[in-house]
């Protein structure tokens, strides 16, 4: 059995609650070998529902990472969204990965183009995916300020830090903070302005405090017509 690294394609799609099992299903049929599910929530960014405390919508944040059978699985995606719009309402946005482990006979090596450059001609969508990771409780924060800035709308994971032995001790247990993830799809020439905006904010800049970084959307889909609008349509 051989062990190597190779190009692959990383689809990540936000639908509704309970929605991601029936994606995973329509992506396993066209080929994917599975998908990760984790629960998110979306914010909505009307000030009246924001003051009603009803902008917190819950999603199914789909991971579905794929080589050769990256066609066959969005063209599957796309098909079931025309004939049947509601089944999977959201959007997905397909991000290019440099290196995949890939376990496979040594015979079939060299069977695809797996090489360091094989990459996809289309590599640019007009959107860039903005990741930020912070202490529990302060993604809405961020996303408040990114939102003035141009962002529409974000979804947030919630997650935890990996604790060390410089971890903060309490009592003898070490304390490993809860953290929050904030995926923001923002169009290419509103980044800056929006990368700013998060970087103006006093509890980034303290150690500890959380990290950013982007990635270029090589494609970005829009599912259904009742899609969370988790980035601005152009």
């Amino acid at each position: 059995m051989n062990v190597h690294f190779a190009p692959a394609k990383l689809l990540i799609c936000v639908v509704g609650r309970h929605r991601g099992e029936k994606l995973v299903d329509l992506t396993k049929s066209a080929g994917a070998r599975g998908g990760t599910i984790a629960l998110a929530r979306s914010t909505d960014g009307n000030p009246v529902l924001q003051f009603l405390s009803l902008t917190d919508t819950a999603l199914d944040m789909v991971f579905t990472l794929m080589r050769d059978e990256t066609e066959a699985v969005l063209a599957a995606v796309k098909s079931a969204c025309v004939h049947d719009p509601k089944k999977l309402g959201g959007t997905g946005m397909l991000l290019d990965v440099s290196g995949m482990l890939v376990r496979s006979p040594l015979c079939n090596q060299n069977s695809n183009a797996s090489g360091p450059d094989a990459r996809s001609e289309r590599m640019e969508s007009g959107y860039t995916l903005i990741t930020v990771i912070v202490n529990h409780g302060f993604a809405d924060d961020v996303m408040a300020k990114a939102r003035k800035a141009g962002a529409r709308g974000g979804t947030i994971l919630t997650g935890r830090g990996t604790g060390t032995e410089e971890d903060v001790k309490f009592f003898g247990i070490s304390l490993v903070p809860e953290k929050e993830m904030l995926f923001i799809v923002a169009a290419n020439d509103k980044v800056d302005a929006i990368h700013d905006a998060i970087n103006s904010i006093p509890h980034l800049c303290e150690p500890g405090g959380g990290i950013s970084f982007t990635m270029n959307v090589e494609q970005f889909i829009r599912l259904g017509q009742d899609g969370v609008d988790c980035a601005p349509p152009a």
